[in-house]
């Protein structure tokens, strides 16, 4: 594997701790290129990292690889990983980042990485993360890196549940404009088709196509990765709504 270093933190942009994974990742492997995924997901959110690392996979496809550092367990007794998901790499904590690439990957295989000495035990981003996800971007394998296990720790409650007419989910993450993305992908529908979507407090069965069609109020649409999502026209829905990552979410099915 050889490509580009994606990172994925909630480190934001003010303290110079993204830049340092840069430095990190250059140290350990001199050259490679390196793009900011992004560094504002909010602080902890697991949910909408895991989301975050399926997008920017299917963007940037094989051989590129994500460094995903959303870690409110560093220093703790959580492990690291490193996986390859059909041809795409991840270095991540070991507490469901990868969780999205792993369930729908059809070729996969994951290490646990070492802990080398002298890492500092509240950055691990730039001291463990960043540097062997550089290493495997220039062409390392993944045996080089870490010891095989069967399995990265998953989040199971990513998946839909499905419940008579209904399919449960949960919102796995709300972007910069408010649209609130749901854990329903297209592939869990069958043939069957959505008829509305509510929430602690709220529904919605207007059920459109694009963002245009949404004359006011709030409605439902399939967004650009295949995950159904609560939407508002020029407006942000989780404000509307008071929906956020974490709610859960019950789509009625036809």
């Amino acid at each position: 594997m050889s490509g580009t270093l994606i990172f994925v933190t909630d480190y934001g942009l003010e303290d110079g701790y993204a830049a340092q994974l840069w430095a990190a990742a250059w140290s350990a492997s001199p050259g490679v290129r390196c793009i900011d995924g992004t560094h504002l997901v909010p602080p902890g959110d697991v949910l909408t990292a895991a989301y975050r690392c399926k997008t920017l996979a299917r963007a940037f496809g094989p051989g590129s690889v994500i460094c995903a550092v959303v870690d409110p367990g560093v220093g703790g007794d959580r492990v690291a990983v490193a996986v390859e998901c059909d041809g795409v790499g991840c270095v991540a904590p070991d507490i469901g980042l990868v969780s999205y690439l792993w369930t729908e990957a059809r070729q996969r295989r994951a290490v646990r990485l070492p802990t080398p000495p002298g890492v500092s035990p509240t950055f691990h981003g730039r001291d463990l993360f960043a540097p062997v996800a550089a290493l495997i971007a220039a062409g390392a394998p993944l045996a080089s890196v870490g010891e095989p296990i069967d399995s990265p720790h998953l989040l199971g409650e990513l998946t839909p549940v499905t419940d008579g007419d209904q399919l449960r989910s949960l919102v796995v993450s709300v972007d910069h404009f408010g649209n609130c993305i749901t854990g329903v992908r297209l592939s869990d529908l069958g043939e069957r088709r959505v008829a509305s979507l509510s929430w602690p407090g709220g529904k919605s069965d207007r059920v459109v196509t694009t963002y245009a069609e949404i004359d006011s109020g709030v409605g439902v649409l399939w967004n650009s990765s295949g995950h159904l999502e609560l939407a508002a026209r020029e407006a942000s829905a989780a404000e509307r709504t008071g929906v956020r990552a974490g709610t859960p979410m019950a789509v009625v099915l036809r």
